[in-house]
């Protein structure tokens, strides 16, 4: 019997995880907000399931989550593209990622009674926005490809940053200064990965063709990108940052797998295994939801406040740099503040790091996903954005390609029958 309930629950998850997915479409909610009540709905609320036997797994998942998602991500990235809105979305990162870290400082310093390294620690796990949550949704919002791209990179940087800076940080300790222990930290962990990752990207894209027709070539390929992150992560560098540096380097080198049949069906199983992972952590991640005290009340809503005001002076200072946008396009990139996964994770390993000091934070952190995601909902809504016209799944070789796979496909065949199209 208990076979039965496991494998079902399993299978009525995956059910309304693709349900969510294909009614966030429609509604513009982010199947995240269905995933998360669900798990709050299980653990907290009916206590169906038992949160103490998951705590640990959450971390793991969402840290193989997040690998997925930054390799998909850089799969992804175009640079002919990206340059052109790279200095606005540097701008948009840095600025809205600095205030916001300066803001929940002084929030957690004076809200909560803490240190300033404490606070700053704080502001540092809860800067970033979420590629997970920003990058489906941008999937379902019909606006100019400069604010995609904008929106894209602002998160990419934005949760390399925050990974960087709470690593950083956390590793300050003894008679080391926070400027210098922040310097060195960010050199070791930037430098040690980007070197890598553009190394293994080089080999891998020579090596990788020999295997591609193979059978499961797709998980040799999940492999190389755990071994990359693994390797990073060894050498005292972001195993994150490596993950999307090869990405994007193995996407834009010549005679880069994306291009053909078997890179498709690669990124077609990387993007299903994402969504896989993606759903199960969210549901997890609602299961051990702690919920905020009427003494966090104050601290929360000095939170929010600083996040909002942070993303509002970010997107002031950046937004008139983006070109082929009106003010409602614009007003878009204010009401994508999601956070999400990144924030979750580095909340946990806060916790796990400094002790009960934190033992606030998950809870802290889970309020934040929760309202920050309903601003999402909102700004698609206000913003009047309308659904992209949904390619259909094409079958390769008895697998479905997402429609992004499908668009590059026609790139690759338009090129290659000379009919046109762009190649990276």
């Amino acid at each position: 019997m208990e076979m039965t309930v496991i494998f079902g629950s399993i299978a009525a998850l995956l059910l309304i995880a693709v349900i969510a997915n294909w009614l966030s479409g429609l509604t513009h909610v982010p199947d995240l907000i269905v995933l998360l009540i669900i798990g709050v709905v299980l653990g907290p609320v009916l206590h169906w399931v038992d949160a103490s036997r998951f705590r640990g797994a959450v971390e793991v998942l969402g840290t193989l989550a997040l690998i997925l998602i930054l390799f998909q991500g850089g799969l992804e990235v175009r640079l002919r593209e990206a340059m052109r809105q790279l200095t606005p979305a540097l701008i948009l990162a840095l600025l809205t990622y600095a205030l916001s870290l300066g803001l929940l400082a002084v929030a957690g310093r004076f809200s909560l009674g803490l240190t300033w390294v404490d606070a700053m620690l704080i502001g540092a796990a809860l800067a970033s926005t979420s590629g997970s949550i920003v990058l489906p949704a941008l999937e379902q919002i019909d606006s100019p490809e400069s604010i995609k791209l904008t929106l894209t990179m602002e998160s990419a940087v934005g949760e390399i940053l925050a990974v960087l800076v709470v690593g950083s940080i956390i590793g300050v300790g003894g008679e080391q200064s926070m400027l210098t222990g922040l310097a060195t930290g960010f050199t070791r962990s930037i430098g040690a990965a980007m070197a890598l990752a553009i190394a293994a990207a080089f080999f891998w894209s020579k090596l990788w063709p020999r295997f591609a027709n193979m059978p499961l070539s797709s998980v040799l390929n999940l492999g190389a990108v755990f071994g990359v992150y693994s390797a990073a992560r060894y050498l005292g560098g972001s195993g994150l940052l490596a993950v999307l540096v090869f990405g994007v380097t193995l996407a834009n080198l010549p005679r880069t797998p994306h291009m053909t049949r078997q890179g498709l069906r690669m990124v077609a199983f990387h993007a299903e295994l994402t969504f896989l992972v993606r759903s199960f952590f969210f549901v997890l991640l609602g299961i051990v939801a702690e919920f905020v005290g009427r003494n966090y009340i104050i601290p929360i809503i000095a939170i929010l406040a600083a996040i909002v005001l942070a993303r509002y002076l970010g997107v002031l200072g950046s937004a008139w740099m983006i070109h082929d946008a009106n003010t409602r396009q614009k007003e878009l990139l204010f009401w994508m503040l999601p956070r999400g996964l990144v924030t979750a994770v580095l909340a946990l390993e806060i916790v796990s790091a400094r002790g009960p000091v934190f033992g606030f934070l998950p809870a802290v952190a889970f309020t934040v996903v929760l309202v920050t995601n309903a601003f999402v909902v909102w700004g698609a809504v206000r913003c009047g954005a309308t659904l992209i016209a949904q390619e259909p799944f094409t079958p390769h070789h008895g697998m479905p390609v997402p429609p992004l796979a499908a668009r590059r496909e026609k790139e690759s065949h338009a090129k290659a029958t000379g009919a046109g199209g762009d190649s990276v």
